[in-house]
């Protein structure tokens, strides 16, 4: 039987001291808090496997880190498995070191980020607490007019996946989980207020509705996967929020595909791509970032397959594309998933994951063009082999 625990706290800093923000240009400093960023964490817990579920409304959490906080929960309860995720709003506080004032300082505040990791532990291990019994209902549902391709405008992934654990005996909703594969920027450069942007309207709209707690993950929002918006106003992000909260709804209300006792299982596969990319280089010599690199110039990081009886969720370990995103939901559903979703930004930050046949290094990384994207990727190694990982997973 599928046992579930959940918990939610908050991680907005506050504003006594400089506060940049990520995600667009240099020293953004944030002015006001528009609404709190959360972090929530989804215990799934059966007879053969535990696993806690995170998701930050954050740019990103490396991996030093994500290892850092996993240790101290494996201390604590040994054999546990730990994912956590980014939702990759633009308008939270740098994590990573690349949002600082100038090109030559990093952005991270260490005292937040200690901070962070005391606040993802306690909520991890509070949602270990108070287990209930579940059933699961999961279906996908394609949303029009919310999101565009900036990069392949013919290239779009538009579908909304969702699961909610309703408790075994009442059937009440305990929690639902959202799935959806854009950059939550609807509010732009120029916006100095904190907000989880649209995935914030989203749940609100969701637990307003079933009257409990929604956690969300992005999914593979590169390329550009950016919000299909008239401005950049907290109006559209509103409108947009809604329109994803009650598509979803109502995309369950309808499914007939209800599992009484869903069985979990995790699989991961770690990968070491080589980093070529030569502004990564120049930001680990001026030390806005930890160098994670090895001797072989290689990154060591992972990709995680999730079955949650008919829902199928693959982890990738930054910003995928959206044409690698339908291949891989593609081979989910052709190894047997019933619903399937990608978890982008889970247990690492890499930047974009591109096709091999598609990725073209600007030779001038500062004025990249229409090759943005391989700018802020390791480089043209990842994409394959985050492919050739997930197909080891499945097949």
């Amino acid at each position: 039987m599928l046992q579930i625990g959940y918990w939610q706290d908050v991680i907005t800093p506050t504003l006594e001291r400089a506060v940049f923000l990520a995600g667009f240009g240099q020293n953004r400093l944030a002015q006001t808090v528009h609404d709190d960023l959360s972090v929530r964490a989804l215990t799934l817990k059966d007879e053969n496997t535990s696993l806690i579920l995170v998701a930050l409304d954050l740019i990103g959490f490396i991996r030093p880190d994500v290892m850092q906080v996993t240790r101290r929960i494996q201390a604590k309860v040994p054999g546990v498995n730990v994912i956590i995720a980014s939702t990759h709003t633009h308008h939270a506080p740098d994590t990573i070191g690349l949002w600082g004032p100038d090109a030559n300082h990093s952005g991270v505040d260490k005292a937040y980020i200690e901070f962070l990791k005391e606040k993802i532990v306690t909520t991890i291990l509070s949602s270990m607490e108070n287990l209930q019994t579940v059933s699961l209902q999961a279906t996908s549902v394609h949303v029009r007019g919310v999101a565009k391709n900036a990069r392949d405008p013919d290239i779009l992934d538009d579908e909304l996946t969702v699961a909610q654990f309703c408790h075994i005996e009442t059937l009440l909703p305990v929690v639902t989980l959202v799935n959806f594969p854009c950059h939550p920027e609807v509010l732009w450069e120029y916006n100095p207020h904190i907000t989880a942007d649209y995935p914030g309207v989203l749940r609100r709209e969701v637990e307003r509705i079933t009257h409990a707690p929604c956690i969300f993950f992005s999914g593979a929002l590169g390329g550009m996967m950016t919000p299909d918006v008239v401005d950049h106003s907290f109006e559209e992000s509103d409108r947009m929020g809604l329109k994803l909260a009650q598509a979803g709804m109502e995309a369950l209300n309808i499914t007939q595909m209800v599992d009484a006792s869903p069985a979990i299982s995790l699989v991961k596969v770690e990968i070491t791509p080589k980093l070529t990319n030569i502004l990564y280089k120049l930001a680990f010599r001026r030390k806005l970032m930890p160098d994670v690199r090895n001797r072989d110039g290689r990154i060591t990081t992972e990709v995680n397959l999730l079955k949650i009886g008919s829902l199928w969720l693959i982890t990738v370990p930054g910003e995928l594309l959206p044409k690698l995103g339908l291949v891989l939901k593609d081979c989910m559903r052709r190894a047997g998933a019933e619903v399937a979703g990608v978890i982008g930004l889970a247990n690492d930050e890499l930047g974009y994951i591109l096709p091999i046949e598609d990725f073209r290094y600007p030779l001038n990384p500062f004025k990249p063009g229409r090759h943005y994207e391989e700018t802020n990727s390791i480089g043209r190694e990842i994409g394959p082999m985050v492919v050739d990982a997930v197909q080891s997973l499945l097949f």
